[in-house]
């Protein structure tokens, strides 16, 4: 296929005898959020919970201390113990990211280009206006000087 931008899928029907070819663009994707489910305590407060724990309180207890379910203490006690409580959530990515961020720029390219276009045409528009009124104001205006005051007619002296 010579000639295709990448930003443009294209998609072959066979119709008769002839190929027709239909584009498409593809459509805005938004940007996903990280799998999993937040935490609801900061990793600060669960650090300090699995420090308790590991000091020698029962899950039971820290439970009722922190107000923590017991299962949600041990699985706090877990990312400690593995080094995993800062951990980030990892980020997802989709098969045609890339192709999604080069019709993103291109259509933000596009916009501006046109944007500019408008605003030179503006430009010009303005300038030949400015000009104009120039123009007239310099015809309408009589100045009258010493030299040009014989030439008036003789009601206007």
């Amino acid at each position: 296929m010579v000639g295709l931008n990448s930003d443009e899928w294209y998609v072959h029907e066979r119709c008769g005898t002839e190929d027709q070819m239909e584009i498409f663009t593809p459509p805005e994707v938004k940007a996903k959020r990280p799998p999993g489910r937040r935490p609801k305590h900061s990793e600060a407060y669960q650090e300090m919970v699995a420090k308790k724990v590991s000091q020698g309180m029962s899950y039971r207890e820290a439970g009722k201390a922190f107000g923590l379910s017991h299962g949600s203490i041990a699985n706090i006690l877990k990312k400690f113990e593995a080094g995993k409580l800062k951990e980030k959530r990892k980020e997802t990515s989709t098969r045609y990211k890339n192709e999604v961020e080069s019709y993103r720029h291109q259509k933000q390219i596009n916009d501006l280009k046109i944007e500019v276009a408008d605003l030179y045409l503006e430009n010009l528009m303005l300038k030949k206006m400015l000009e104009h009124s120039l123009q007239k104001r310099k015809e309408s205006s009589s100045d009258i000087t010493s030299e040009n005051l014989d030439l008036l007619p003789g009601r206007a002296k």
